[in-house]
């Protein structure tokens, strides 16, 4: 690692899962009881650790694993003898001799006396919610066997005349679907805050937080404005830790389900790196299982006629991406150069950044560019009119669903991606069609599209995309294996903003070494961009992820408990590119043949029009919209 990453380390701290995995056991132990059950447990260990680690059952609706404690939803409740009132298990540390009941009358009324109010707030839509069957509220409702006493209150709250004393016009609307990417129903909110300390922890923007009082507190946005209008990024991470159905991802699921059955066109589907690491763990796969030919192998059960692999055109992306680097680097250009395959940092330049726009490399992401190519060279290859084909793509990300919108994404009217759905919509397909991929034999993509190198694979997890980059360098400059494989250890791993210095070569054969950066999570984004903005540390090169650890962290992955979930997910995309054969971008023949019969070379005429794109100044409309409503 240069001393370039060592300068950043000293004041930006890597957004990290937070794990409440237990001390040393060379540490003093502490003598406790839970239950009446002597057990012996770490110093400053929380009573709900302590609990789960030993096999007792607590409530929890706020707690989550990988956010910062808060003790709001009082669900946690453990009887400790000697307090004169009931604590909360997530935030009391145990202490020598400490004797615990998790289970008395008392402690269990509390708890269905608090479901019981949160219940009376609820909507009775459990059947037809996003979240039926893997929402934490619907199991603890079932589990303390609360029924509706009381017709359901919604929060549509309603203005009161003092002069008049009478009820108005209602205050707000508890729907927000302004985005494409997320939609937010207010009416299912549990009040956890759990979107709140995930939208502060991981990305740093705010978006979200607590309004009003009493009664009438509920979660909403700066000045109540549609998520649109705000500063909201897309990411979706307060989706992927909401434990009810208050926000998901704006649901595609049921057209594509009826494009499925009806198949009037022709469908195709592509997906994307982080999406077969995800149905590994969802169906509990051996780490170093491949996943990829039963998830290709299910996609087709569920009746789509092509699949194809996004991996293919993240290996266009390297191609298209790192001559456009070693362009600037020759002729000039605007520096750092920062990587655009992640919507969210798109967002976030262009709501917030719009000054950046032309640091942004004019690749489009992977998703568009495979888009782009179906719906031009693979139309032409199987006769068919773009209007004619039907292109589902699955993401680990809910921004992705919003950059498929894009006006600069269709052509005539027609866009490149018909649909975007995230791992947890496809699991809902796979469950509604009935179908388990781990009970099929392993099949292959599609051809010409399906063919993608593990270089393409890890475009999926934070330094993946440089990782990419450097290993094709040599075709486009000439060095030979600048770095050799699996030698980029320094932009590897979960922390938050690293660094490394990649040998070139320019046109004329002057060695370079080009400052390279990995930044992932909002909040060292932002730490980074304020650093190279007071010009304490310059890059040639920037990786930039919205979502911690990258896409296998992304906002439409599987709702997942798991402290160390995405490490899991890294070490599985690491391990499936050690097994790979093609691992180098430069050398998938499908992309060769790709430009000799099509495109002609990369950054050409054709190539620009196809796979490049512009971006947008969106600040202003938000600004505009704060000057309105003051």
């Amino acid at each position: 690692m240069s001393s370039i990453s060592n300068v950043l380390n000293k004041t930006a701290q890597a957004v990290k899962p937070m794990s409440r995995t237990l001390a040393s056991a060379a540490e003093k132990m502490v003598n406790i009881s839970i239950n009446g059950r002597k057990i012996q447990v770490p110093p400053k260990t929380t009573v709900l650790d302590a609990a789960k680690a030993n096999g007792f059952y607590i409530p929890t609706l706020c707690y989550h694993p990988r956010l910062p404690i808060a003790g709001n939803c009082r669900l946690c409740l453990v009887d400790v003898k000697g307090s004169w009132k009931p604590l909360t298990a997530c935030t009391t540390e145990v202490w020598e001799g400490m004797e615990i009941e998790t289970d008395t009358p008392a402690v269990r009324e509390t708890v269905r006396s608090s479901l019981a109010m949160m219940r009376e707030e609820h909507p009775n839509d459990c059947m037809t919610c996003e979240s039926n069957g893997n929402c934490e509220f619907q199991d603890l409702i079932y589990r303390y066997q609360i029924d509706a006493q009381h017709p359901v209150r919604t929060l549509l709250k309603r203005k009161f005349d003092k002069t008049n004393h009478s009820i108005t016009e209602p205050c707000y609307s508890p729907f927000d679907n302004s985005t494409f990417s997320i939609a937010r129903d207010m009416n299912k909110c549990v009040k956890c805050g759990r979107c709140i300390r995930a939208c502060h922890h991981f990305q740093n923007i705010n978006i979200l937080g607590f309004i009003n009082r009493a009664g009438y507190e509920r979660v909403g946005t700066p000045m109540d404005r549609p998520m649109n209008f705000t500063k909201c990024v897309e990411c979706g991470q307060c989706s992927q830790v909401c434990p009810v159905g208050a926000i998901t991802e704006r649901n595609e699921c049921i057209e594509v389900l009826r494009q499925l059955d009806s198949k009037k066109k022709i469908l195709v589907v592509s997906t994307a790196p982080a999406i077969r690491t995800a149905l590994a763990e969802e169906f509990n796969a051996e780490p170093d299982f491949d996943f990829t030919g039963k998830m290709v192998a299910g996609l087709r059960k569920l009746g789509f006629d092509y699949v194809f692999d996004t991996n293919f055109s993240a290996d266009l992306t390297i191609m298209e991406e790192g001559t456009e680097l070693i362009n600037r680097l020759n002729e000039g250009g605007k520096f750092p150069m920062f990587t655009s395959c992640c919507p969210g940092w798109i967002n976030m330049v262009e709501k917030s950044y719009p000054e950046l726009r032309e640091n942004l490399s004019t690749c489009k992401s992977p998703q568009q560019m495979i888009g782009a190519v179906i719906k031009s060279y693979f139309a032409k290859k199987i006769n068919a009119k773009p209007e004619d084909i039907i292109h589902v793509s699955v993401m680990p990300c809910t921004a992705k669903k919003g950059e498929a919108k894009r006006p600069e994404f269709a052509k005539n009217g027609v866009p490149d991606i018909d649909h975007v759905i995230t791992t947890r919509e496809l699991m809902t397909l796979l469950k509604l069609k009935k179908v388990n991929p781990a009970e099929l034999q392993n099949e292959k993509y599609d051809s010409p599209l399906g063919t993608g190198s593990s270089a393409g694979n890890l475009f999926g997890v934070t330094g993946g995309v440089m990782e990419a980059a450097v290993r094709t360098a040599q075709i486009i400059t000439g060095v030979e294996n600048p770095i050799p494989l699996g030698e980029l250890k320094a932009v590897r791993g979960l922390e938050g903003i690293k660094a490394a210095n990649v040998p070139l070569k320019t046109k004329d054969g002057k060695d370079v070494n080009v400052r390279a950066a990995v930044v992932s999570g909002g909040a060292n984004i932002q730490k980074f961009l304020e650093k190279i903005k007071n010009k304490e540390v310059e890059f040639d090169f920037v990786e930039m992820m919205m979502c911690p650890g990258g896409c296998i962290n992304g906002g439409g992955q599987p709702k997942s408990a798991d402290p160390s979930i995405v490490i899991k997910k890294m070490e599985r995309m690491y391990t499936m590119d050690k097994q790979a054969t093609l691992r180098l971008s430069h050398e998938n023949q499908d992309v060769q043949q790709l430009y000799k019969e099509f495109l002609k070379e990369p950054n050409g005429h054709l190539s620009h029009e196809l796979l490049h794109t512009h971006y947008n100044d969106r600040s202003k409309a938000i600004q505009d919209m704060s000057l309105h409503q003051k």
